[in-house]
């Protein structure tokens, strides 16, 4: 396989043009678990000045070779070179000695301290080997800052910053301390979309400050956008290597799963559906009976239709999460009507909502969906406690009914939620929605942190559904995956519908058209656009 990528790799930089210079290679890298080969002699090129994306499924074998580039962990056999001479690691700060540094995509901020603080943590500068010398760190973090060209003041204490801001920070932390390779791990996976537009502007930053760039992501258009030289894992081995020039969506699907691209979740347009759920008029408040700030909504309606999936996209603040937690009960109507089966609904909890046959999937899995003590099984059933008695025995066959069905891949149900993989996590939320047999299911960014294999799965599963009869609004902050998988799209601007879009016309630029705000005529006021 190596040879097929060196190939690709040579066509890709053309007849006369100097190949690019290695600076570090992992070669021949093992790493063995009990009952498990994490990494399976792999090797790993990386390239100087050039933003080195490595791709793969959960479990690939990712996260285990970045830990060893590292020094986190050691591999069992293989070397390392980087610049061509031999690395030998024991610990991190080997690693960081030698110009190698990692942002986990569990941000390690100290948020009692400030930025200045955050970037010198474990690495002072001091006088006489004694005192910390504030005023040079201070000094040395605003020229840092200051070469990302983002003007933070040092002083600002680390828990008063954005995720975006902290993420800047972990960057300015590796760059004051002389890093050649920066190593960014799902830098984005918890980043608004502006937020993560403003790290990719750091990253071309740093690239021009001769940093090597190593990017993981699960977000397809990301790497496609960023990306100068791709390799890709599957089960501990290397499968693809190639230049952007020959990198597609489909080639990164493909050759990470082993499967067919994705094109089968777009439905072939159909006549008009029988309206299960209507919304009219609905509104929310920003603020409202002690709930936390949101986007206000404002006269929201729409319609949608028996086995339909409807798109809900929008930007930062648009609303997006609001309205359907507005449909969902946790957030409560200040006007408007809900209708479902052209009964009027009286929603005025998350209950309310379950028993009319309403069903969310809350777009953060760890803090609003699972419950890490319990098991597989006990996640999936929580959503049949009806009352005080249940049957064991029928509670275990639905939940291996829906675990087979949804594909959830757990050796033993009994074995705790935490032990899944993202993708899998994921099903299990799914499949606690759907033992209440809902008829419309909400999903909060269905896909978020799960790679593109999982997504593949999921969207089978959601079409499968469909199929059987199940109404479905989602949102997503991608929109490649939302024009894939939308039958029609609804698109919100600050709390208002500004567009509907259909079939063909959901396109990137009738999205981000209908999407982004634009300036009225009246002075600091801003609206939405009313058209796509």
């Amino acid at each position: 396989m190596e040879d097929r990528g060196a190939a690709i790799f040579g066509a890709g930089v053309g007849m006369n043009a100097a190949p690019p210079e290695l600076i570090l290679e992992a070669r021949d890298i093992v790493k063995r678990y009990p009952g498990n080969v994490a990494l399976n002699h792999v090797t790993f090129r990386v390239y100087r000045n050039r933003i080195n994306v490595l791709i793969g499924e959960n479990g690939a074998g990712k996260s285990t070779l970045m830990r060893i580039l590292a020094g986190i962990e050691t591999a069992d056999d293989g070397e390392i070179f980087l610049e061509g001479q031999p690395l030998h690691m024991e610990s991190p700060r080997d690693a960081a000695a030698r110009g190698i540094s990692i942002v986990h995509q569990e941000l390690a901020i100290l948020a009692n301290l400030d930025i200045s603080e955050n970037i010198f943590a474990g690495r002072e500068l001091t006088r006489s080997g004694m005192i910390v010398n504030r005023v040079q760190e201070d000094k040395q973090a605003v020229s840092v800052l200051s070469r990302l060209r983002k003007s933070l003041h040092v002083h600002t204490p680390a828990a008063e910053l954005s995720l975006g801001c902290r993420q800047i920070v972990e960057v300015a932390r590796a760059l004051a301390h002389g890093s050649k390779i920066l190593i960014l791990d799902e830098p984005t996976s918890a980043l608004s979309a502006v937020e993560a537009e403003s790290l990719f502007q750091v990253i071309g930053e740093i690239k021009q400050l001769g940093v090597t760039i190593i990017y993981i992501s699960h977000r397809l258009h990301e790497l496609l956008h960023l990306g100068e030289h791709f390799t890709v894992l599957r089960s501990g081995c290397i499968v693809g290597e190639a230049v952007r020039a020959y990198v597609t969506r489909n080639w990164i699907v493909e050759t990470m799963s082993g499967r067919t691209d994705m094109s089968y979740a777009k439905r072939s347009p159909g006549g008009e559906k029988h309206a299960v759920l209507a919304a009219s008029g609905v509104s929310i408040a920003p603020v409202a009976d002690g709930e936390t700030a949101a986007t206000a909504l404002h006269d929201i309606s729409f319609t949608l239709g028996k086995g339909e999936i409807l798109g809900v996209y929008g930007l930062l603040g648009a609303g997006r999460t609001e309205l359907l937690e507005a449909l969902a009960g946790c957030r409560r109507a200040t006007s408007g009507d809900i209708v479902l089966h052209g009964k009027k609904l009286r929603i005025g909890s998350v209950s309310d909502a379950i028993a009319a046959g309403i069903a969310l999937v809350p777009e953060d899995r760890q803090r609003d969906g699972l419950v890490p003590e319990l098991s597989i099984r006990e996640n999936i059933a929580l959503a049949s406690l009806r009352g005080a008695w249940l049957s064991h025995e029928k509670e275990c066959a639905c939940v291996r009914q829906l675990a087979n069905k949804l594909r959830i891949a757990a050796r033993d149900l009994e074995l705790p939620v935490t032990a899944l993989s993202g993708g899998n996590q994921q099903k299990v939320l799914l499949a606690r929605c759907l033992m209440r047999s809902p008829v419309v299911l909400l999903l909060d960014e269905p896909t978020r942190g799960v790679d593109a294999a999982a997504k593949l799965d999921i969207y089978r599963i959601l079409r499968g559904l469909t199929d059987e009869g199940l109404s479905i609004i989602f949102t997503s902050s991608e929109i490649e995956e939302t024009e894939l998988l939308a039958d029609r799209v609804l698109v919100l601007c600050q709390g208002r519908i500004a567009a509907e879009l259909a079939g063909t016309g959901i396109t990137d630029a009738a999205l981000f058209s209908a999407a982004s705000p634009v300036v009225a005529s009246a002075p600091g006021r801003i609206e939405g656009r009313a058209t796509a």
